[in-house]
């Protein structure tokens, strides 16, 4: 039997176990699981992202692997805050040496400020490891971004009023992906984290909470949760600014 012969009758063989496979899957099923992915999952990821954003929860879904990126969706969407809170703290945790190296090599002028904040979150001190994160975030923010603070807020009669100047960026940005507009909407809309709070009941200190934080009017944040939340905001703002930059220069 000649190659074109075999190769024929191997076609063959090969477009009978396709049939016979194909027989036995749901392609409505299939059908309905596309139609989600391209139409809704962008939504979901954005609602999701917010809700855990207003609870001091930041994550970034675009430099996964897709196996990496479903387990993040499917983690994340559609779960009870509980599960989301579980999730994002192992996640941080199983991820905390690759986010440090990584935030380390981007700015070697911030080495120390880095590695001493993960030293503090390492040895339990959250009390100091909470505020250099966010001193971090903002100094990684500047950065990438001078003049823009990623906690600054536009005034109040201003045309962006109450959104943050973060929301600046996309201003001089077009042709961002429909995912893409998704996962960094967390830099166009205000959040708890950033919100300022006046006369904190003692539940409100206890939260991550820039403003309260930073001006010395809570006393009980220094709690392992809130430190992960911080680094994953660190994380957060590194990724997402870098990944607006670079799309700024293409």
């Amino acid at each position: 039997m000649n190659d074109f012969r075999s190769f024929m009758v191997g076609l063959s063989k090969f477009s009978e176990e396709f049939k016979k496979w194909a027989e036995t899957i749901d392609w409505k099923a299939v059908h309905d699981r596309m139609e989600y992915l391209v139409n809704d999952l962008p939504d979901d990821i954005e609602a999701e992202s917010i809700k855990l954003m207003n609870r001091g929860w930041f994550i970034w879904f675009l430099d996964e692997t897709m196996p990496e990126f479903s387990k993040k969706m499917n983690a994340l969407v559609g779960k009870s805050e509980h599960e989301q809170d579980s999730y994002m703290s192992e996640y941080v945790e199983e991820n905390i040496s690759e986010f440090e190296y990584e935030l380390c090599r981007a700015y070697p002028g911030r080495k120390n400020q880095v590695e001493d904040a993960f030293k503090s979150h390492h040895s339990g001190i959250y009390f100091s490891s909470i505020p250099t994160f966010l001193a971090l975030s903002e100094g990684i923010g500047r950065e990438l971004y001078p003049g823009i603070g990623i906690f600054a807020k536009h005034k109040l009669k201003s045309s962006k009023s109450g959104l943050p100047r973060t929301d600046d960026i996309f201003d001089s940005i077009s042709g961002l992906e429909v995912f893409e507009t998704s996962v960094l909407k967390p830099l166009r809309v205000s959040s708890d984290v950033t919100k300022t709070i006046h006369n904190p009941t003692e539940s409100e200190k206890k939260l991550l909470n820039r403003h309260l934080i930073m001006h010395g009017n809570s006393s009980l944040y220094g709690s392992k949760e809130n430190s992960l939340k911080a680094i994953s905001l660190v994380y957060f703002v590194h990724k997402s600014l870098e990944h607006l930059k670079n799309a700024a220069s293409t």
